[in-house]
């Protein structure tokens, strides 16, 4: 018999295969694949979305400082002993008005951020350091955001 019709039949043929495995590997205890196939890792890249979650997250910080500082500035003026009336019309005043829905624009960039930072942990094979960050910091305001409205509403 030929060796491909005794390799087929399924007739033991241990020395074909012995010679045949020690043809292409000499060594036994070789790690397969030998080590000069064997590609080098490339390192790690940050996350796009991380990277993006932790950059919305210190835009929104500096945005929420620079609110309180041209809203304190622009109704300073406005603020001294006031009486109920003069509380109502502080509250529509311009400066305010555009204060609060500049701290909401804020907030839904910290919301962004919070869901780029959450997709930026579960991507794999990315460095998840600027996720981590910017979800920390993006969640932080959020609950800020909602302790101060908590507080506002106990003291009413």
């Amino acid at each position: 018999m030929d060796n491909h019709n005794s390799y087929n039949s399924g007739s033991n043929n241990t020395d074909q295969n012995a010679n045949h495995a020690d043809q292409y590997n000499n060594n036994i205890y070789e790690p397969y694949p030998p080590d000069y196939e064997r590609q080098p890792l490339a390192p790690l890249k940050h996350s796009g979305p991380g990277i993006a979650s932790f950059v919305i997250g210190l835009l929104a910080i500096l945005g929420y400082l620079l609110i309180f500082f041209i809203a304190t500035m622009a109704v300073n003026e406005s603020i001294g002993v006031l009486t109920p009336l003069q509380a109502e019309e502080l509250a529509l005043h311009p400066a305010v008005i555009l204060a609060s829905l500049a701290i909401l624009v804020c907030l839904i960039l910290n919301l962004v951020g919070s869901i780029l930072g959450i997709i930026g942990l579960v991507l794999k094979n990315r460095k998840k350091v600027f996720a981590m960050i910017g979800t920390i910091l993006n969640g932080i305001m959020i609950l800020l955001f909602v302790g101060l409205i908590l507080v506002g509403m106990t003291l009413m």
